[in-house]
Parts: structure tokens; sequence; C-alpha cells
């Protein structure tokens, strides 16, 4: 590679850990905040179970942003995204119920949905096939940082500002300054260009239905359904961990708040090695064998998280969950955007993470609310272990289902 290539690819980089780092700062907000919005819009567990739903929806709508990434190229679509995930996330500290919450992150999700997904497709599309593992875990990386951020916040005490949880979401005003540097030196991928440049047929609507649904109609089917269910059961498992670990640890271990923040950090900073581990060893072993690793070693600490009493013992698998749970995002990425032709790549990103994946998100949370909350099995931990081990049906589908991507380069048949 050429030293102005990799100059480039390090720009690039730059350019999209914003990408990374707000999607998981927005959805780490709310469970670290669980308490103090239940308090302040004066709701039950329940209630706050079922707002995970309409808030998760948006990213059902993301994957009709993303979808336009294959028509209108990679770029707009991003920038368009990060400033529409700012103005919604800012205006979330404006809200006067847990409903117009739910509106405004609902809105903020359409953005950030969209923003991640096209980030992922851009990088993927840019890299060497021999790097592209160890460069999708540098910008997935930055995800827990995005934790570690919402979580130190709490753990000093920036809740006892004059706004109290309001002002979490103000800080997400910093994207914009990312918009004024990206808009000059972000370049549209050059296998997009290439396609671009081909003879295209007059667009109909009937065209573009027929389009948004074209992995569906061929043999990339049985690949988009198997790479989304592992989304859809990763998606589910980690977001009721993540959305509900902080609540858990309060009301049902008894930990303090500011320990509890502080436990939630630690556990979200050394879940960065599992993004770098999961790289190196995608490209080292392949996506396979390494991702099936995360998967069970995931399984096995999350069960523990939410069955352990003593909080000693709790930290470290906490800290296994999350390096294990969350580190395996390098290797489904790497699935959804490998395995399918530069002419459906976006939408195949878009139905897997913003429709698979964003279907576990949404009813993880939800249903850990709904069963714990209600009583339907007698705690949130108890529930949130149930969703655990319904994780480890990923490991058959990823070893069997998948062809192994490992040094493929795009467009060429894995």
């Amino acid at each position: 590679m050429e030293s102005a290539d990799r100059r480039y690819l390090r720009l690039l980089l730059v350019l999209l850990l914003p990408a990374a780092l707000f999607n998981a700062y927005d959805a780490e907000l709310r469970a670290v905040l669980l308490t103090q919005l239940k308090a302040s819009f004066h709701v039950g567990t329940a209630a706050i179970g079922l707002a995970n739903i309409p808030i998760g929806s948006g990213q059902f709508l993301a994957f009709f942003v993303v979808l336009a990434a294959d028509r209108v190229g990679r770029r707009p679509i991003l920038l368009w995204s990060i400033l529409g995930y700012t103005v919604c996330t800012t205006l979330s500290a404006a809200a006067w119920n847990l409903w117009s919450f739910a509106a405004f992150q609902s809105a903020a999700q359409v953005f950030i949905g969209a923003e991640f997904g096209v980030a992922v497709t851009l990088l993927a599309e840019e890299v060497p096939p021999d790097q592209r593992g160890r460069y999708l875990a540098w910008l997935l990386l930055v995800s827990p940082l995005g934790a570690v951020l919402g979580g130190v916040l709490v753990a000093v005490g920036f809740l006892h500002n004059p706004i109290g949880w309001r002002a979490f979401f103000l800080l997400a005003a910093v994207p914009l300054l990312v918009v004024s540097v990206a808009r000059r030196h972000l370049r549209e991928s050059r296998a997009f260009l290439a396609i671009a440049a081909r003879p295209r047929r007059a667009g109909s609507a009937r065209r573009s239905v027929a389009a948004a649904v074209a992995i569906w109609r061929g043999p990339l089917r049985g690949r988009a359904l198997a790479v989304g269910m592992v989304a859809l059961l990763q998606g589910l498992a980690s977001a009721a961990a993540v959305g509900w670990w902080t609540y858990y640890a309060e009301h049902e271990r008894h930990l303090p708040t500011s320990l509890a923040g502080a436990f939630f950090a630690v556990a979200a900073l050394v879940s960065v090695g599992g993004y770098v581990t999961c790289g190196r060893l995608m490209d080292r072993i392949g996506r396979r064998p390494t991702a099936v690793g995360f998967v069970v070693a995931a399984v096995v600490c999350g069960v523990g998280t939410f069955q352990v009493a003593d909080r000693w013992v709790m930290l470290p698998l906490l800290i296994g969950t999350a390096f294990f749970g969350i580190g395996v995002a390098p290797a489904l990425s790497a699935f959804a955007t490998e395995l399918f032709p530069t002419a459906v790549r976006a939408q195949a990103s878009a139905w897997i993470r913003n429709g698979f994946g964003n279907t576990g998100s949404v009813l993880g949370p939800a249903l850990v609310g709904i069963l714990g909350g209600a009583g339907l099995l007698g705690s949130v931990g108890a529930a949130a272990t149930l969703i655990a081990l319904v994780f480890l049906l990923a490991a058959p589908v990823i070893w069997w289902a998948l062809p192994e991507t490992r040094h493929v380069a795009l467009d060429e048949p894995p």
C-alpha cells in the first residue's frame, strides 16, 4: 500500500470514529441514567422497558437511510446522518415526559443507525483484505469509550449539575465539529464509484422496492438470514445486559450508584481489548472460530454476572461479558460486509444491523423489563440470565451456516 493511501486510511478512520463512539454513548446513557429517568418522569420499571420499543424502532427506519447509500453514495448519507443525530440527541435534553424522551431518542436512533452502518461499509470498502479485520476493530473499539464516558461522568458526580441528567445529552453537540472537518476531507469509496459509473435504468417506485429486497430473491438469501439471526441474538443479549445491569446492581445487589457506575465504566473500558483481540484473531485464525469462541465465552460470563451475589466476583464476570459479548462486533461487521457484493453491500448491512440486530436490541431490554419487572421470572437478574443463554444459539449458526471470509477480497466470492 502506498504512503498516500495509508495516510488517507488513517484520516478516514479518525473521521469515522465519532460514529462508533456516539453510537454507544447514547445507548449507555439510557442504561446508567435509568434510575434518574424513572424518577424524573415518575414511571415504573415496566414502562421503561416498554419505552425501549419506540426508541429502538428508530433503527428500523435507519434501514431506509442506509439503503440510500447504495444509490446516492456513502459520503452524503454519512454526513447528513451525523448532523441529524446531533440535533435529535440534543433535543432529548428538553423532554418533558417519558414518551417525548422516547420520541426524540427514536429520531436520534434513525440517524445514529444510518451513520454507524454506512461508516462500517465505507471503511470495509477502502481497506485491503489483509488489514480489514484490525481496521474494523479499531473503528468499533471506541464504542466502549462512549460507555466509559457515561459511567465515569456518573461516578465523578456529574449528575449534581444544575439540570441533572439532561446535561449528559447536551454533550452530543460535539459531532457537529466532525461534520465541519469530514465534509472537506472525506472521499466517496472507490468501490461505490466503480459501480456508479455503470449505466443505470431510470428509477421508479416499483424498481426501488425491488432493489430493497434484492438479497432475498437470490442465492444471497441464506447468507443474509444466517448473519441476520446471529446479529439478532447478539443484539438481544448485549442490549439486555447493558440496558439493565446498572439497575440490577443497584436494586437487586444493593450496590451504591457511584460504585455501579464505576463498575460499568471499568467493564466498558476493558471491553476495548475485546475489539482489538477479536480483530487480530479474525486476521490470524479466521472469522468463524473467533466469533464462536467469543459467543461461548460471553454466555458463560453473562450468566455468571446476573447470578453471583458477591460484588468482587461480579466485577470480573461483568468485564468478561463486555469483553466477549460486545467485543465480538468486528467479526459480525466483517460477515455483514464481506459476504455481499458492492451493489447490495449497504443494503445487506442495513437488513442485518438495522433489521435483525436492532430487533434484538429492542426486544432484549423490553423483555427484561417486562419479564423481570412484572414478576413473571421473579427478578431482573433471572430475566437477563435467560436471555444470555439464548445467545448460545448463535454458535452453531456461525459454524455451519457462514463461509469463512478471511483474506477474501471484496466482490471475490468466498
